[in-house]
Parts: structure tokens; C-alpha cells; sequence
């Protein structure tokens, strides 16, 4: 029996559809409904009730569910465990963040993997939350750092932090540290934002409806750079984590101004499948992540607040 049929089973057994589990598993459909007439047949039971609305598992099917998560999750870390401690094999590993993770992370945990983890083969892949969703569930990336909270996701999740978004403005103009903006103050300004889809929107237009106060957008943009770019050309403000603009304002590109009344937050999660959160690769990355914020945070290179306990960090 293909090892691969049990985890393409599970997939569909999870989305109670063939065609949305053939879009996650990038497999044609008729393919992966021939992969399970073809364990059903090797079982010889049936494991789904086929219906117009999709797939529905027997009793059968939920039993077999139930007694092969465990066993493929600990042949998934014994494969893991045997790739990383394989003389010359590196195991690969992609992971995923958005665009103001990755200005402040991607090369920090590039680093501490080389240094810590020379057994992982990093991949960082920078998208939109609403993309990474996708990507991870597709098992195209195997972990991902995402907005919270994660209730709506079907994924293994845990708390990393959670951050102010503040006011930024080009440098040279009135925004400043001392000086907190309301968010009405905010939303009335000629503002240059992500479009819908982005997370940082969604919290933004979430803060816009407690304080029932419409935004006034004067610009989408759907990149960090293009979207700092225009504000530095004073063509609008912004507001995006300190974190995601150190640099600019330490060289007096951009400026900053708290924001109160009320204070939008991010919260941010690590992300991994439910059938991977124990393989030994993402157990390790979770654990360089945690390590590598919990760094940050303490020397004030991130402003955040933690929403883990932090472990000694890695030698």
C-alpha cells in the first residue's frame, strides 16, 4: 500500500470533497479518486458515502482516520529525524511569512538556522496570509507565520506575539514618538494602504469599526516597498508595526506616531498542518522562531509582547 494514499485519504477525509482535496494536493481528480477506489478496494470496505455535496466518511472511514494520524506522524518524524542526522542530506523545509515578517525575520532566521540547524534546507517564501493559507494546506510550504487568531484555519497553531500598528508619515513632517494620533485623526487622513485580502487591512478596517469611523483611502498598494515608497513621497499615511520600519525612521525617512482610541493590534501565529506540527524539521524551526523573537523582543529590536513562554535561547 502507497504511503502516499493514506495521506491523500486523510486529506480528502479532512475537506469531505475530492475536488477541493485534488486543488489542495495539486492531483488531478480523477487520479486522486482512482488512488481511493483503490484502497477501498485493497481493505476491501468502503471508506466514504459519495453524495451531491461530496464526501462523507463511514464507519469504517472514521475508524481507519482515527488509528493512522498517530502512525503517520511518527513515520514523518523518524523520516525527518533520519534525514537531519544524515551525513551530507539536509532535510528541505519551507516556510512562509508576509512581507512585514519577513523585513525583520527572514534573514535573522536564515542565519540562526545555518548556526543551529545546519540539517535544515530553509525555504522562505514571502506572501499574504490569504495565500499562505492556501500554499500550506496545498503542502506547497510547511509552516507559515500568519495573523491571528487562527480559529478559522484547520491548522495546528500557537501564539508568537502580538504588536501596536502605528502611524507612519515621510520624514521631515509632523508625526512623532510623544505625540499619540487618534484613530479618527487616522482614518480622516489621505491614507495609503494594502488592498482587502491583506491581514494588515482586515485588522485596520476592524479598529475602523469600533470607532465608527470609515477610512479614507487614498491608495492601495500591495507591496511593503511601494506602500513605504508613497509615503515617503508624502502622498498619504500609513500604518504598519514599528517593527516593519526601523530603518526608515531611524535614518529619517519616515516618521511615526502612536495610535490611540483605539490602538489597532496584530496578533501573529506559527502555522504547520495538523499531520506535520510533530515532525521533527518543524518542531526545530518552531522552536529557531521562538528562540530568534523571543531575542528580538528582549533587546528591543522588536516591540512587541510575547505570547509564549520563552526557553533558554540555543547556544
Amino acid at each position: 500500500m502507497d504511503h502516499k494514499w493514506l495521506r491523500n485519504f486523510l486529506r480528502v477525509a479532512e475537506l469531505g470533497s475530492l475536488s477541493k482535496a485534488s486543488d489542495r494536493l495539486r492531483i488531478a481528480q480523477p487520479a486522486l479518486s482512482r488512488q481511493i477506489r483503490l484502497l477501498e478496494a485493497e481493505l476491501g470496505i468502503a471508506l466514504f458515502t459519495r453524495h451531491r455535496r461530496g464526501m462523507e466518511l463511514t464507519a469504517a472511514g472514521l475508524d481507519l482516520q482515527q488509528r493512522i494520524l498517530d502512525p503517520l506522524d511518527a513515520i514523518d518524524r523518524a523520516i525527518g529525524e533520519v534525514r537531519m542526522g544524515s551525513d551530507g542530506a539536509r532535510t528541505p523545509l519551507a516556510l512562509g511569512m508576509p512581507p512585514t515578517v519577513s523585513c525583520i525575520l527572514a534573514g535573522r532566521i536564515a542565519r540562526h538556522v545555518a548556526s543551529c540547524a545546519p540539517g535544515l534546507l530553509l525555504r522562505i517564501v514571502e506572501g499574504y496570509t490569504g495565500y499562505l493559507v492556501d500554499w500550506l494546506q496545498g503542502g506547497e510550504i510547511d509552516a507559515a507565520i500568519l495573523y491571528g487568531p487562527a480559529a478559522d484555519f484547520h491548522l495546528h497553531a500557537e501564539d508568537l506575539l502580538v504588536e501596536d500598528l502605528v502611524m507612519i508619515g515621510p520624514g521631515g513632517g509632523s508625526l512623532a514618538p510623544d505625540r499619540p494620533t487618534t484613530f479618527d485623526q487616522f482614518a480622516l487622513s489621505d491614507l495609503i494602504l494594502p488592498s482587502d485580502p491583506h491581514g494588515l487591512r482586515v485588522v485596520l478596517e476592524r479598529a475602523a469599526t469600533r470607532a465608527s469611523r470609515p477610512l479614507n483611502i487614498r491608495f492601495e498598494a500591495d507591496s511593503l516597498l511601494v506602500l513605504k515608497e508613497l509615503v515617503e513621497a508624502g502622498l498619504g499615511f500609513s500604518a504598519l508595526p514599528l517593527s516593519a520600519v526601523n530603518r526608515e525612521v531611524a535614518t529619517g525617512r519616515l516618521q511615526f506616531s502612536p495610535l490611540e482610541m483605539p490602538t489597532p493590534r496584530r496578533q501573529l501565529i506559527l502555522c504547520t498542518l495538523p499531520e506535520r506540527s510533530g515532525a521533527s524539521a518543524t518542531e526545530t524551526i518552531a522552536r529557531l522562531i521562538r528562540e530568534l523573537i523571543t531575542q528580538l523582543v528582549a533587546n528591543g529590536e522588536w516591540q512587541a509582547n510575547l505570547m509564549f513562554e520563552p526557553a533558554p535561547l540555543s547556544p
